[in-house]
């Protein structure tokens, strides 16, 4: 490798011969990224370095920590702090960061001498025998060991929102338990984006209790197959690309909203779910268009817990929250378990060890429901649906379609924003043409194998990232190990009590939440005196700040999805405005008062039609030869096509002639293309050019040392 930055590190070492040089190997962590870069830094090498930090910019990244090796073989740690997140670094992620510079020796060594890159399953195709079988075994275990506890850290916090989205669409528990692996798997392979997770998803499970209740449970998996045909379509077409807008007010509204909504859900747990928890009764589930659905756990109806059980609860919250906050210090221990799996394992801990051998005691997973189940089959040989399947025609089309544009629509939406959030924060590209590949095959799967379908679950992405989960590895390892949940691990997973799960949901949220946009709130709110007064340099414009409020309240009062459409329209609207308003206009007259000149500038399209009409005075009072320069403007569709034939036909009718020049190229060969509409209009005049008696031609731009 190479660098273009040296080091103020000075090795001791010394060079066996005169010929040899001594060279530190240098692991350049890019995590979360999935490439390792290895770089050899000349033992001799000298520049500026202060306190452990080497100043770069490359690839978005603002600065290197550096941990020196203390002993010779060494490899010298350099952890990078993304130019996206340097602030969070700085101010609320000291514990990261500590975590990146504390990476121990074995891990790093195992990383730069592993034949292949973290998350890679390609390295047995190197054994050459049973010892080296289990060598290669035990280094590839020992590099992954982050992406695989990650994997089961968000399977675990998977577990009762796959049970409490069941309840919402109204289907039985082991339905969206069966979601959650089958999209898993599926997105995680075939997905676009490594550490994305999928799941059953509320964004979902809201748009088919009706379908359900009114049809039943074989219309429901015959939607969810439609959906996933038509994201596979959606993919296929490579329409990822529309992505682009959605414009950054909407994604960080988008991501406060949620992050309300994740925490806000949490306050399930104090409530006493009904005896009959199968059917949706008054109160239970959430409807896509339900007012102030993201405050259900509030206005559902359902009666609080007693007050006993609500202290124990909120014990358990604390302490998961402590466990995150102060375990990574921990020596041995907090580098080999992620926080978030660490807090789950001391709450179980202390649940069956403390609070129950002294006679009190807090839900668990069983509470919620036994998460037991069976490998799925094809719902058309599973005797509990295969009675309720319908017959495949027009009618269950007609029924079926409008839900199954519904969920296709909403997937994407979350899916594709999620990836991009995602990217920002590990500054990497993902790919949502696949991803929606991947999403479609997972639903489609789902569909056909018993499940409700899904799509990203941004909350559970979130953790992964944060347990330092960034491969395909990791997502892939929470699918299976949902799976073994299960099949296999039901026994372990039903003791664990869902107030620790939602403790580290708090976390999300509070990783979630873009918490830097109240500062931009406040500073756009505020004057100019006040904001001098104070020194807050965070004003963006008014608008934006509006959109991204806009987003966060329709987030709570209505849904998600519908939040981010709701911000991308008033977003081209606040544009469509504001470039409206930029246009220039200037007015020559001759000096024998017989013609003028008027020059237009600026964006000329629907939004800007009537303040270009108004620029112009009535023809009446006007010279009647006139000329309109375009010397600035550009025609952008039907709309400014029309403004130019109706200021034709404007002084046309009052007597006048007038002629239309400086056109650029776009514009030109717009109103080329349809020239047949404007005929009488003289935008297309001609003129023949003698290019011999061009003066340019004949002058000798080299002799006279002049420019064009």
């Amino acid at each position: 490798g190479k660098t273009t930055r040296n080091t103020t590190h000075h090795t001791t070492h010394k060079p066996q011969t005169t010929n040899q040089q001594w060279y530190h190997t240098v692991r350049y962590e890019k995590a979360p990224l999935t490439n390792t870069t290895v770089f050899l830094l000349k033992a001799n090498s000298k520049a500026n370095m202060s306190d452990n930090h080497i100043t770069m910019s490359d690839n978005g990244i603002t600065g290197v920590n550096v941990e020196t090796p203390k002993q010779e073989g060494e490899s010298l740690i350099l952890s990078p702090v993304f130019a996206s997140s340097a602030a969070d670094n700085n101010n609320n992620n000291n514990n990261d960061n500590n975590n990146n510079n504390d990476t121990t020796t074995e891990q790093a060594e195992a990383e730069s001498s592993f034949p292949v890159p973290v998350g890679d399953v390609t390295c047995w195709k190197h054994t050459t025998g049973i010892a080296s079988f289990f060598s290669l075994t035990w280094g590839w275990l020992l590099l992954n060991k982050p992406q695989i506890l990650s994997g089961i850290t968000v399977a675990l916090a998977q577990v009762p929102e796959a049970v409490s989205f069941s309840f919402v669409a109204g289907v039985d528990p082991i339905i969206g338990l069966q979601s959650a692996w089958i999209m898993g798997i599926c997105t995680s392979l075939a997905g676009g984006r490594p550490g994305m997770v999928a799941g059953a998803t509320g964004a979902v499970a809201v748009v088919l209790p009706s379908l359900v209740e009114k049809h039943g449970v074989g219309y429901m998996f015959y939607a969810i197959m439609l959906a996933g045909i038509l994201q596979m379509i959606f993919g296929l077409l490579r329409f990822g690309v529309l992505v682009r807008m959605i414009p950054h007010p909407v994604m960080v509204g988008f991501c406060n909203g949620l992050g309300v909504v994740i925490g806000v859900a949490q306050f399930n747990i104090f409530k006493v779910r009904p005896e009959d928890e199968g059917d949706l009764g008054e109160g239970d589930g959430r409807r896509l268009f339900e007012i102030g659905g993201a405050f259900a756990p509030f206005t559902n109806g359902w009666e609080w817990v007693d007050a006993t059980m609500v202290g124990w609860m909120v014990f358990h919250i604390i302490i998961a929250l402590t466990t995150y906050a102060f375990f990574p210090k921990i020596p041995v221990l907090g580098k080999a378990i992620p926080a978030s799996l660490a807090a789950i394992i001391i709450t179980t801990i202390l649940e069956w060890g403390l609070i129950r051998p002294i006679g009190y005691e807090t839900n668990t997973v069983k509470d919620l429901q036994d998460v037991r189940g069976d490998f799925p089959i094809p719902v058309w040989a599973d005797d509990r649906y295969s009675s309720e399947m319908p017959p495949l025609n027009g009618n269950t089309l007609g029924i079926i379609f409008p839900v199954a544009i519904t969920v296709a629509a909403i997937g994407l939406l979350e899916s594709l924003l999620t990836l991009e959030i995602i990217d920002e924060m590990t500054n990497t590209k993902g790919n949502g043409n696949r991803e929606a590949l991947g999403q479609g095959l997972g639903n489609l799967l789902s569909g056909m194998f018993g499940g409700m379908g899904g799509c990203t679950t941004i909350g559970q992405s979130m953790m992964n990232l944060h347990s330092g989960g960034y491969t395909r590895l990791s997502s892939t390892c929470a699918a299976f190990f949902m799976l073994l949940i299960i099949l296999v691990a039901y026994p372990l997973i039903n003791l664990i009590p869902v107030a620790g799960l939602a403790g580290v949901m708090f976390v999300v949220t509070y990783f979630t939440i873009e918490w830097e946009s109240a500062a931009v709130v406040f500073g756009s709110l505020l004057p100019q005196k006040l904001r001098l007064k104070y020194g807050m340099e965070t004003k963006v414009k008014r608008t934006d700040v509006l959109v991204m409020l806009v987003v966060v309240a329709v987030t709570l009062i209505l849904d998600l999805a519908i939040a981010v459409g709701v911000g991308i329209v008033v977003s081209c609207l606040v544009f469509a405005w504001d470039a409206g308003t930029t246009l220039t206009f200037s007015r020559a007259e001759s000096a024998d008062g017989n013609s003028v000149v008027y020059s237009i500038g600026g964006p000329i399209f629907f939004g800007s039609i009537k303040p270009l009409m108004d620029l112009f005075p009535h023809p009446k009072k006007e010279p009647k030869d006139v000329t309109v320069l375009f010397d600035n403007a550009e025609i952008h569709d039907w709309s400014g096509m029309m403004a130019v034939k109706r200021l034709h036909d404007r002084f046309v009718t009052n007597g006048a002639t007038v002629k239309f020049q400086k056109l650029n190229v776009s514009s030109r060969r717009l109103m080329h293309k349809s020239k047949d509409l404007w005929e009488g209009i003289n935008v297309f005049e001609e003129e023949d050019v003698v290019v011999e008696d061009d003066p340019l031609m004949k002058q000798d731009h080299y002799a006279s040392n002049s420019h064009l």
